[in-house]
């Protein structure tokens, strides 16, 4: 029963739709051409589905992820896991994975899931989901004190799309990883001065907003404003109280 609850959408319910497709065209009698015209036309409608239901999966895992939800980000990470037969399809569910163990302050396990989303900075293989992985994976490193690994994901793969693609959600993502790295770099203003202006932006999801207070509670640790940290770090509180978004003590690199 567990197989095919898991696989029913994906693998099941496409066998039992084809083979009443199947059983119509047959026994409408349609000749060799018009059989081949339904197979194809079947092969099409098969492609939609399977494509439409990535695309609700990965809308899901957005908004649980924008919500600031890593509980349930993981839960519906790990439901879908299993399902996907191609290594590939895995890929975005790795990263997802990863964006909900930053979310909850647990390193280790992020680490381990963005190595298995097999992602390379500076590889020639399909980028479609490199610049998340990227920003998922600076948030890692920089919270762990690895500035040097942090920086080359930024140079070989956020500073690349943000000239390819630019675009307000691509610019969000690049000052964040910015700020990050201004952070460990030990330039709390240089970090202050690319995210404050962000910070009133009711248009990004409160966990994103959450993460921008929590960096502007850490910059204004890092200068000696704890009047400015506390209000920050209430406020990173506030829009996202299922996350570990405040930094305890940043390891020295």
């Amino acid at each position: 029963m567990g197989w095919i609850k898991r696989h029913f959408e994906t693998v099941l319910a496409p066998v039992l739709v084809a083979g009443l497709y199947a059983a119509l065209v047959l026994s409408a009698g349609a000749g060799t051409t018009a059989q081949v015209v339904a197979a194809m036309f079947f092969l099409v409608v098969l492609a939609l589905w399977l494509s439409f239901r990535r695309l609700r999966v990965h809308a899901a895992a957005s908004r649980l992820a924008a919500i600031g939800d890593p509980d349930g980000l993981l839960k519906l990470v790990e439901r879908e896991l299993p399902r996907r037969l191609v290594p590939a399809t895995r890929t975005p569910l790795y990263i997802f994975r990863a964006m909900g163990h930053n979310l909850r302050g647990d390193w280790a396990e992020a680490r381990r899931a963005l190595d298995a989303a097999d992602i390379k900075p500076g590889q020639r293989a399909s980028r479609s989901w490199h610049l998340l992985w990227a920003a998922a994976d600076i948030h890692t490193r920089t919270a762990t004190g690895d500035a040097a690994g942090a920086r080359v994901s930024y140079d070989k793969l956020v500073a690349p799309f943000r000239k390819l693609i630019p675009g307000a959600g691509v610019e969000l993502i690049a000052l964040e990883c910015e700020a990050r790295l201004a952070l460990v770099d030990g330039d709390p203003a240089g970090a202050r001065e690319r995210i404050a202006p962000l910070v009133k932006d009711i248009r990004l999801g409160s966990a994103a907003r959450g993460q921008l207070y929590a960096l502007l509670a850490e910059a204004a640790t890092a200068e000696g404003d704890d009047a400015a940290a506390a209000e920050h770090a209430a406020a990173a509180r506030k829009l996202a109280p299922r996350c570990h978004l405040l930094a305890d003590a940043r390891p020295s690199t």
